[in-house]
């Protein structure tokens, strides 16, 4: 009798199925959100994350015909968040660092948007055209809410550092405005992360850098 009661003891739920246990999260998609956020700032250390989604529509084949680029069927949630490390440097961003004497540890924390899937989802151009169409508003979103945690967070942090190297950012900076408006350092981009939910898959996250548009190779 007691190897039988033994027998049906349940294991302890795992910190992220409690996680999204206590949120009440019964959508699939708000649940792979939530599984990617917790990896994000438990397993890689991301900080300030805020969350946005992009709702569906009714699918419409005669209004898919006339406008390619209406919102997908199905909602598609975002996250963002600043990693404790880049992720990603266009090589002519990096090139211009390398030239001015300017490291990553020398700048302010960039932040970054993240798309949640799961391995075999279906993802099409149409998911990605209504991703990065959304991304401006979400930019302004995320720095709204960085202004109501720390008002001072969008101003710069150099001047700690010598009038040399301030003016070297300072130029950076400059530079990096001009480049996103030209995309000269490359357009949009965002982090496709593939969350492992199929049979035997034990929900390892896998990100990928997804760009807007063509990207320069990079040089080694």
């Amino acid at each position: 009798m007691a190897d039988n009661q033994e027998a049906t003891i349940r294991p302890k739920a795992s910190a992220i199925t409690e996680h999204i246990t206590q949120k009440g999260y019964e959508s699939p998609h708000l649940a792979t959100s939530a599984q990617v956020q917790h990896n994000l700032e438990h397993q890689h250390l991301w900080t300030s994350m805020v969350g946005d989604i992009i709702p569906g529509q009714a699918d419409n084949s005669n209004t898919l015909k006339k406008d390619p680029r209406q919102p997908p069927k199905e909602p598609i949630p975002l996250l963002s968040g600043y990693p404790p490390h880049r992720v990603y440097t266009h090589p002519d961003e990096q090139l211009y660092m390398l030239e001015n004497g300017i490291r990553e540890d020398d700048l302010e924390p960039e932040r970054m948007f993240v798309v949640p899937t799961t391995q075999g989802q279906p993802w099409t151009l149409r998911h990605m055209a209504a991703v990065f169409d959304r991304l401006p508003e979400f930019k302004h979103k995320a720095e709204e809410h960085d202004r109501s945690v720390d008002p001072t967070s969008m101003q710069s942090e150099a001047e700690g550092l010598d009038p040399q190297k301030t003016e070297k950012l300072a130029q950076y900076y400059d530079k990096k405005e001009k480049a996103r408006l030209t995309k000269e350092w490359g357009s949009q981009r965002v982090l496709l992360a593939m969350v492992d939910k199929g049979l035997g898959g034990d929900g390892t996250v896998a990100y990928y850098v997804v760009h807007e548009g063509e990207v320069k190779p990079r040089q080694n």
